[in-house]
C-alpha cells in the first residue's frame, strides 16, 4: 500500500514541475514546447536518458533550479 500512496506525490511533483516551466517561460513559449518535445521524443523513440539530460541541460542552462528539479525524475544511476 505504501507504493500506491507514494505514486500520487510523485505525479503531483511532476505536474507542479511542468507548470513551473510553463510559467517561467510564458514569454518564451518555444522553450516550453522544446522541453515537451524532448520528453515526447524520449518516450517515442526510446532515446537514452543521458541524451535527454544533455538536451535539457542546454535548454535550462540559465535556470539551474529547473535543471536540479529535473534530475529528481531521473533514474538513480543518472543522478550521480
Amino acid at each position: 500500500q505504501q507504493g500506491q500512496q507514494q505514486q500520487p506525490v510523485e505525479f503531483d511533483h511532476a505536474i507542479n514541475y511542468v507548470t513551473t516551466i510553463k510559467k517561467r517561460f510564458a514569454s518564451e513559449p518555444e522553450t516550453y514546447k522544446k522541453f515537451l518535445e524532448i520528453l515526447h521524443t524520449y518516450q517515442k523513440e526510446q532515446r537514452g536518458i543521458k541524451e535527454v539530460l544533455d538536451e535539457v541541460s542546454l535548454l535550462f542552462a540559465d535556470h539551474p533550479d529547473l535543471l536540479k528539479d529535473f534530475t529528481y525524475f531521473l533514474p538513480d544511476a543518472v543522478q550521480a
